[in-house]
């Protein structure tokens, strides 16, 4: 793993230490040329399992574009996780 995607799934992780008490889960990914693994100790309802595996493949997505501009461009934005029943407001 590189040292992007260590820094990118250490401040996931950082901001989802909400929940200390719960068992940690982890999600793991892999692009072919790089592997990401993000865990959190925060609880399902607030990091849903779809969310925590969808942060490792952005962050294995990202680990694996090229820094001197020479391949592809992926560009993934994480969102903070919402409050129980709150909706993100729409792109304009």
């Amino acid at each position: 793993m590189t040292s992007a995607s260590t820094a990118f799934a250490a401040a996931f992780v950082a901001a989802l230490a909400l929940g200390a008490c719960s068992q940690g889960r982890k999600a793991e990914a892999d692009t072919g040329t790089a592997k990401a693994e993000v865990s959190t100790s925060a609880p399902p309802s607030a990091v849903p399992d779809a969310q925590l595996q969808q942060q490792a493949q952005q962050a294995a997505t990202a680990a694996s574009t090229p820094v001197d501009g020479s391949g592809p461009v992926a560009t993934t934005t994480a969102l903070p996780p919402t409050a129980a029943g709150e909706t993100q407001p729409a792109k304009k």
